[in-house]
């Protein structure tokens, strides 16, 4: 059931008070604060949390691992790093976002909003047509997005080898790797980032800044991903994810696009390192006509979304 300023039951009224029971809610604060201090108090807990871990998960990798030598040029010690050291950052990723992010939001909201933690976060299922055409509206803009980050790289003139040694962390060499990469990067960040920004950021700023929540939390989505070159694309992306959530009223949609994006990414760097003859590991500049074909497909996808998700305009707060 989602929440609601004015919500009614079969039994009578329930005023505002009764839902938003929490510590911030009963002394009247600013929801817009308590989004930022949100934001910024989970943001801090979690990279500090996560550099801990990375460096004990690196300390205890090379106390098991005394002979490994990270010997050459930048590149080489690079590669070497990304090579040795990729599970335990992986692994302090994972760690992190459950313990650090998820866990966090579900003790602000209970704390500060309500007990009803799953209505809050608006955890409900969507219709299956909502998912699917979320899921099908972001696999259609990914070239856009990769023809933007690629065209900043070259224009900015960044190293290629930077580029492909970065991906080194999503790229697997077997099916065990893969298996533990679609949880690292594609499962865990789907659920966790988008209970944290969505569930959580956005829900709050929307109470006060309805649709405009969409394009603030999805800009802050991009920058906390430290990401400069990945900045346009990441924010682009976590403003469609808003705009499921924001439109379905549900976090479902949002959940499947992100994890379409991020599943296909590894997806198709481990079976299809290279496709019509570009290396999808560099930053070789995908085809034009590849963007002038899927953009059209996804505005139509985004168009068919808003059509459906029409009628869930009256479960605004």
């Amino acid at each position: 059931m989602e929440i609601k300023e004015k919500a009614t039951q079969v039994n009578g009224s329930v005023s505002h008070s009764e839902i938003y029971d929490g510590e911030w809610e009963r002394k009247d604060r600013s929801l817009n604060a308590a989004a930022v201090f949100g934001l910024l108090g989970i943001g801090v807990l979690y990279f500090n949390a996560q550099t801990i871990l990375a460096t004990f998960g690196v300390m205890i990798t090379t106390a098991l691992s005394p002979d490994i030598e990270i010997t050459g040029d930048f590149w080489e010690r690079l590669q070497i790093i990304f090579d040795q050291f990729s599970t335990p950052i992986l692994a302090s990723v994972m760690i992190s976002q459950y313990l650090f992010m998820l866990l966090p939001v579900w003790f602000l909201v209970r704390h500060w909003h309500t007990r009803r933690f799953k209505e809050y976060i608006r955890f409900h299922p969507g219709t299956i047509a909502e998912i699917l055409l979320a899921m099908a509206a972001t696999i259609a803009i990914i070239p856009t997005g990769t023809f933007i980050s690629n065209s900043l790289v070259q224009w900015l003139n960044i190293p290629t080898e930077f580029y492909k040694y970065s991906l080194t962390l999503f790229t697997a060499d077997s099916t065990f790797e893969f298996i533990f990469l679609v949880l690292v990067i594609a499962i865990t960040p789907a659920i966790c980032e988008e209970v944290f920004f969505r569930g959580y950021v956005q829900r709050t700023f929307e109470r006060t800044m309805n649709w405009k929540s969409v394009i603030l939390v999805g800009v802050v989505f991009g920058l906390f991903h430290m990401q400069p070159l990945g900045l346009i694309t990441l924010s682009l992306l976590g403003i469609l994810f808003g705009y499921f959530y924001f439109r379905s009223k549900s976090l479902l949609p949002a959940i499947a696009a992100h994890f379409t994006n991020n599943f296909l990414v590894i997806l198709l760097l481990y079976k299809a390192p290279s496709f019509d003859n570009i290396d999808l590991a560099s930053a070789e500049q995908i085809p034009l006509s590849w963007v002038f074909i899927t953009l059209p497909i996804s505005m139509i996808l985004l168009f068919f979304f808003h059509r459906l998700t029409a009628g869930n305009a009256e479960k605004s707060l």
